[in-house]
């Protein structure tokens, strides 16, 4: 029986556990590593704790989390170390070195790594890229991209090598938790924003667009939800969050436990990002609860959403633009609810979870 250890962030679990499930029904040995994690994860999984790195920019913590990763590679002795994210495919790399097992290495997205800017943005690229190169060009490394882009940029740049990367779009939507349920006929229509307090999400843009509609005397309630997001340079306080929709027509939910409910009682979703990310969770999310999507012409946005078809792309950066098109589809009913129909069947053909452990697995396979 071959051995699987995954390594994954705790935050990330509900998304990440069915490919260890899906891997175990299929005959692995799968272990959890569970990192920033304070119990062992559901379905019986043997877990091991470890260490959450603090900070980009902070050595002797993420020296802490490869050292841990190390040793539980060197007790668990895998076939196959899979992880989650550009930042942990560096440590669990590092932690790798001179052993012998595979690593798949799924890259959701490139994040602040590749698209952030200013000085500590410039310091970390100096610092990391070389490493990242030599890390992910390792001859017993595989790496999945979540879309065309981000493989794209990565093996023009030498960071990927043609023959070991696949595309494997985003961690996937149960289809069964998100039911497509019609648009509620709301007296005022719900826009909503649902995201991480990250300021490349385009939090602003949304706020500005709100605004920008109010203005114009549009009849909508406008939604914000969120909740903080630790470790991120670029995250959003809760205090900065008040001030900025301080008066704005948009409200802060913060934190929203039953997402599915949320999502159905909107009828219109918005996500105006330009963060470096694979395929945004809440846009497949959107797409299997059946909404029509206002999202942005950038990379990983543009995978969930045909614009025409499911939803409108607009630019990035453009409140101007985005108030428009969210006027258009809360005057046009017709339009939008066909586009929400497209948007559950789109789910269904690409986006099942089920598809995307099927097509994780076979990357599995391929490491031999």
């Amino acid at each position: 029986m071959r051995k699987v250890l995954y390594i994954f962030d705790a935050s990330d679990t509900n998304s990440r556990l069915p490919v260890a499930v899906g891997a175990r029904e299929k005959g692995y040995d799968v272990t959890i590593g569970l990192i920033g994690g304070s119990e062992a994860v559901a379905e019986g999984f043997e877990t091991i704790l470890l260490p959450k790195p603090q900070g980009a920019l902070n050595p002797l913590s993420i020296l802490k989390t490869i050292r841990a990763v190390r040793e539980a590679i060197i007790s668990t002795r895998p076939d196959i170390l899979h992880t989650v994210t550009l930042k942990y495919a560096f440590i669990c790399g590092l932690a790798s070195l001179f052993l012998p097992h595979k690593k798949i290495f799924t890259l959701a997205g490139l994040g602040y790594l590749f698209h952030g800017a200013g000085p500590k943005a410039a310091l970390l690229q100096m610092l990391a890229a070389p490493l990242l190169r030599f890390i992910l060009n390792a001859n017993n490394t595989f790496l999945i991209f979540q879309n065309p882009d981000d493989m794209a940029l990565m093996q023009a740049k030498k960071f990927a090598d043609k023959d070991r990367s696949f595309l494997v779009r985003g961690s996937g939507v149960d289809l069964e938790k998100f039911k497509y349920i019609p648009e509620a006929k709301n007296d005022t229509p719900v826009v909503l924003m649902p995201t991480r307090l990250v300021h490349e999400k385009g939090i602003d843009i949304f706020i500005a667009a709100a605004h920008l509609l109010n203005d114009q005397g549009i009849n909508a309630a406008f939604f914000i939800a969120g909740g903080e997001t630790a470790h991120n340079p670029r995250a959003i306080s809760a205090q900065q969050m008040q001030e900025m929709v301080e008066g704005s027509p948009v409200e802060w939910l913060g934190r929203v436990a039953d997402m599915p409910a949320l999502l159905v009682g909107a009828n219109l979703i918005v996500y105006p990002s330009h963060y470096g990310e694979g395929i945004p969770r809440v846009l497949l999310e959107a797409c299997a609860a059946g909404r029509a999507i206002v999202t942005t012409d950038h990379t990983g946005c543009r995978e969930a959403v045909r614009d025409g078809d499911n939803g409108i792309l607009v630019p990035v950066k453009d409140p101007q633009k985005t108030a428009e098109v969210i006027a258009l589809l809360l005057h046009d009913d017709k339009k939008r609810l066909s586009m929400g129909r497209n948007a559950r069947a789109r789910a269904e053909a690409e986006f099942d979870v089920a598809l995307i452990v099927k097509k994780t697995l076979e990357v599995y396979d391929a490491c031999r």
